[in-house]
This record gives C-alpha cells, sequence and structure tokens, in this order.
C-alpha cells in the first residue's frame, strides 16, 4: 500500500507560536503502519532531514514535521590544515 507523507518545515529555534511551513510531499510503500512509518523516518534521514515529529491524519496520510538541512560547520580558519610546504 502507498502511504503519502505531508512534509513541513520548522527552524530548529521557531518559538511555540511558529507554524511550520509546506515544505513538499513524498510516498511511501509498506504492508503495515508501523512498517510506512519506518519507511517515512528512512527516506527523511537519507534526505538529510531531522524529524521533530511524525503523525498520522484523519485521512490515512503523515504530517512530518522536519528541521532545515543543517549547514556544515567549517573549523576556524588557524585549526584548519596547510595545503603550503611549511
Amino acid at each position: 500500500m502507498e502511504y503519502r507523507v505531508n512534509v513541513y518545515e520548522i527552524a530548529r529555534d521557531a518559538k511555540p507560536e511558529v507554524k511550520p511551513t509546506p515544505a513538499g510531499e513524498l510516498t511511501v510503500r509498506a504492508d503495515t503502519i508501523e512498517e510506512a512509518r519506518r519507511a517515512a523516518l528512512e527516506r527523511l534521514a537519507a534526505d538529510g532531514r531531522a524529524v521533530r515529529s511524525l503523525s498520522f491524519t484523519t485521512d490515512g496520510a503523515m504530517a512530518a514535521v522536519v528541521m532545515p538541512l543543517a549547514k556544515p560547520v567549517l573549523p576556524p580558519r588557524a585549526a584548519r590544515r596547510s595545503k603550503g610546504g611549511r
């Protein structure tokens, strides 16, 4: 069976009154509701998303609230390895 997952995004430091914004939709295939839940979590993790919550809606779909993709943090310049000849 196919399950639709509506994805919403919210900032990591969002205040409680801020509502998530729609960020797309995906579909997962599974035989049971529990397998569908696991498949949705795995798919979102593979896309680099941190899932804040995942719930089922009354129409049988799922709603996932995710946080934005984390940007890689570069080390300070002094700590970076030199490519020069010294």
